[in-house]
Order: structure tokens, then sequence, then C-alpha cells
């Protein structure tokens, strides 16, 4: 039977059938779940005045129940996520990656067309292309990763979409998702900014300072994103969420709503984390973007007021601190980009040497592990010694990973 309760009655073991609000302004993934611990109850006394609980499925507010507490899916446990390994190899899973990447760009391209003419979006489409990112990112994620880094200023919204849906992959797979959970998560990231479709494009694409006028219209693609979603059947409803709230900040500080950190859905904390990344490390009209290093070093600052400070410390160990496409100047001199790396080796990537000591292009580019050049195997070690601006020695990044996988 379900009955109302005080939050100030809420204890561990009851059963929440209902919120005060709305579930998608909570950060919980499912409607309806246990208390089943002092985080959770936490969350929802931080978030409601009261609550309706089902003393059927939970413990009853007037009766103190011993218990072992029940399995609960409103919050993930990543301590007890195991990560899938890796099945394939980099170069070999580059060749299905390249696939997949074209396909989901022309989806993206597909589905912003038909937001631009006010049609319902290809949600099968959709859920297609992501499912095949999600085979290829759970196979190696390295791949997908490489190609994040084809990226061309004048098409930065399609462009930042497909690589907030790979990077937010990615980083679920190493949080331990499950694919069903990573399927989810990659809808919400590849239409995160779907309501940008609704935003001139000459407030987009201005080079220079917005006003303060379109700096609010740019603010009302969150409400135009949910808006297009609501329209288009067979979403889950935390896809619609990512889309309205992955600008919302720890602190209160984004938008729409204003939320803090304990009402902000998780798939929304982890998309906001992404989507910043892609886009201070990504050429825009109107600024040039941050290398991988300077980029989290930011958002290592960022995370004690508006990121998710967990999870930003998370993501940086995904990437490791020389991220997939980094360009590194080596002790030697040489000059290469980052490759491929193996579970706990971010500190000794595989990279492909594009220029020698002298800073000229060497032709053809030559692979090195160098986990096999540590101290502790040879005598002159090779390590990185820092990390280079992406146009840095006259290597175009974008023109020279084009030319490499043959896109």
């Amino acid at each position: 039977m379900k009955k109302k309760i005080d939050i100030a009655d809420l204890k561990i073991g009851m059963y929440v059938a209902e919120l005060d609000r709305p579930w998608l302004e909570s950060p919980f993934l499912f409607q309806g779940f246990v208390v089943e611990d002092d985080a959770i109850l936490k969350s929802v006394i931080d978030l409601c005045k009261y609550v309706i609980i089902d003393n059927e499925k939970g413990d009853d507010a007037n009766v103190a129940v011993e218990h072992a507490p029940q399995k609960s899916a409103v919050v993930i446990d990543f301590k007890t996520r195991k990560r899938i390994p890796v099945t394939t190899p980099f170069h070999e899973e580059l060749k299905q990656a390249k696939v997949i990447h074209k396909r989901a760009r022309s989806q993206i391209d597909s589905m912003f067309q038909d937001a631009r003419m006010g049609k319902s979006i290809d949600v099968s489409g959709a859920k297609e292309v992501v499912s095949g990112m999600v085979d290829s990112i759970v196979r190696n994620p390295d791949a997908q990763l490489w190609l994040s880094n084809l990226r061309k200023r004048d098409e930065y919204t399609a462009i930042h979409s497909l690589n907030v849906c790979i990077f937010a992959l990615s980083f679920a797979r190493y949080l331990g998702f499950n694919t069903e959970e990573m399927n989810e998560i990659g809808i919400g990231a590849l239409m995160h900014d779907i309501g940008k479709m609704r935003v001139p494009l000459e407030i987009l694409n201005k080079e220079g300072k917005l006003t303060e006028e379109e700096r609010e219209i740019v603010k009302q693609h969150a409400q135009h994103g949910r808006d297009i979603l609501n329209n288009s059947p067979g979403l889950p409803a935390s896809v619609i969420e990512v889309a309205y709230s992955h600008h919302e900040r720890k602190k209160g500080t984004g938008y729409p709503q204003g939320l803090v950190e304990a009402q902000i859905h998780l798939f929304s904390r982890i998309v906001a984390i992404v989507d910043v990344y892609d886009a201070i490390t990504s050429d825009r009209v109107y600024h040039h973007g941050m290398n991988t290093l300077d980029a989290l070093k930011n958002m290592f600052k960022w995370r004690e007021n508006d990121l998710d400070a967990e999870l930003v410390e998370k993501f940086i160990q995904c990437l490791g601190i020389y991220p997939i496409g980094s360009l590194v100047e080596l002790n030697t001199g040489e000059v290469g980009i980052v490759l491929s790396m193996a579970p706990g080796k971010n500190l000794v990537p595989i990279v492909m040497l594009v220029c020698d000591e002298d800073k000229q292009v060497v032709t053809p580019p030559r692979v090195l592990d160098l986990s096999q050049f540590t101290k502790e195997k040879c005598d002159t070690p090779i390590e990185i010694t820092k990390v280079l601006e992406a146009n840095s020695c006259g290597i175009d990044l974008f023109e020279y990973i084009k030319h490499e996988v043959l896109i």
C-alpha cells in the first residue's frame, strides 16, 4: 500500500514509489527504487520535501524491520562495476570503426535536417547507429577515439555531436556500464544538441563575442531539444533529459532550470563533462582549441564549482593525460601522435612518429610503443616530455588522420 510521508521520516529500506516532483527533475535512473544506503537517502532528502512510499515493496514508515538491503539500480556503484576487456587490436577495429563512423555522420546530418524542417527524428536510425558504435567501443574504444580527431571548424555542431557520443560511450565503458546503459547514454549524447537546429546559424557561427540577447537565444536550445525529442516517439526519458539538462552545473549556475548537482540526472552529468572537453579542444570559428593536457587541467579546476568532481577525475583517468590524438614531443626531440594505449599504461602509450628530431616530417611514419622503452627495459628510455598544440610543426592533425585512415 502506498502512503505519503514527510522526508524526515524516510529511512533506509523503504521503497520510494513517487517523488514530490517529476522523475525527469531528479537524478535517479528509474521510477521507483529502494533506499538501500545513506548516499541514496541523502540524495532524496536533499531533493524532496515529501515522497510516496510503497510498504509492499519496502519497509513501512511505522514499522522497524531488520533486513538485508535490496539491490537497487538507482545509483550506479562504480566501485563494483568491472570494465570489459579489449578484445580486438586497434588496427583491426579501425577498419570496422571507419564504416560505423561514416554511417553515424550520415545519420546526424539527416537527423539535424529533419529537426530544421520541424520533422520528428528518425529514432530507429539513431538507435541502430549508436548500437554499432557501442559494439565497436566495447571491442576497442581507441579506434573511435582516434576518429574523434576528424574535426573541421566549419562543421562543428554535427562533428561535435558525434564526438560527444564517442567520448560518452568510451567513458561509460570505463565506468563499467553494461551495453544497455551504454546504448541509452549514447543516444542521449548523440542528440544532446539537437535543439541548436532551431538557433539561427548566424548566431551559432558568429565570429566574436555574442551579445547578451544572442546568448539567451543560444541557451534556448536546451528547451528546443526537449521539445523536438518529446515529439519523436520511442526515446527513453533519460535521452530527453540529457538534451534538456546537459548545461546544468553543480552549484546551480547552469541553465535552463538552475539545478544543483543532486538534482541533475547522472547521464546529464556525464554528457556535460564530455561536452565541455570536446568543445574546448576543438577549433571553432571564434576560437582555437586547447591542447588536451591544458583542457584536462582546466576541467580539474572546474570540478569544484561546475562539474561532478568524482566523474571529472574518472574521466581524466579514462583518457589518460595523453589522450588519443594528442600531438606530443619525446625526449629524443621527435614528434608523434598518440595512437593507442594499453590498460594501466597511460604514461607510455603507442605513438605514431610524424616528425624527426629536427622537426622534419617522417615519411612513412613509424609506430613506437613507449612501454617497450622504459627505464626498466632499456638503457636509453624514451618518454613524452610535453604535449604540443594540435597544429605544431606544420602537422595538420585533421588532414593527417584523414589520410592515414583513408576516410
